[in-house]
């Protein structure tokens, strides 16, 4: 399936593999989500049809994610620590769910 929303939200779910949780168009939107809804480790990413995009691949890029504390965070190196720590393979996927 094509890309639909601008942001995705993603967790480490079952079998350590990522799951998207949330989806919206606006940044506000994304960021609350991330903000009060979101658990530790969840990823907010952006798709490949946001106009920040690098557009190098069909996978979502990195934007922010909530850190251990409970609040936002945007450095993806803590996220990376955080998925391996998981056993959590670090790809987006190339298309949105369903």
């Amino acid at each position: 399936m094509d890309w639909t929303a601008h942001f995705v939200i993603y967790r480490i779910g079952a079998e350590n593999k990522l799951e998207e949780v949330y989806r919206a168009d606006g940044l506000k939107q994304a960021k609350y989500w991330l903000t009060y809804i979101a658990q530790p480790g969840d990823v907010l990413c952006k798709t490949p049809v946001h106009p920040k995009h690098s557009k190098n691949s069909a996978r979502p890029e990195y934007w922010s994610h909530k850190a251990q504390s409970g609040t936002p965070a945007s450095k993806e190196e803590e996220w990376q620590l955080i998925a391996k720590a998981k056993n959590c393979e670090q790809l987006f996927p190339e298309s949105q769910e369903g």
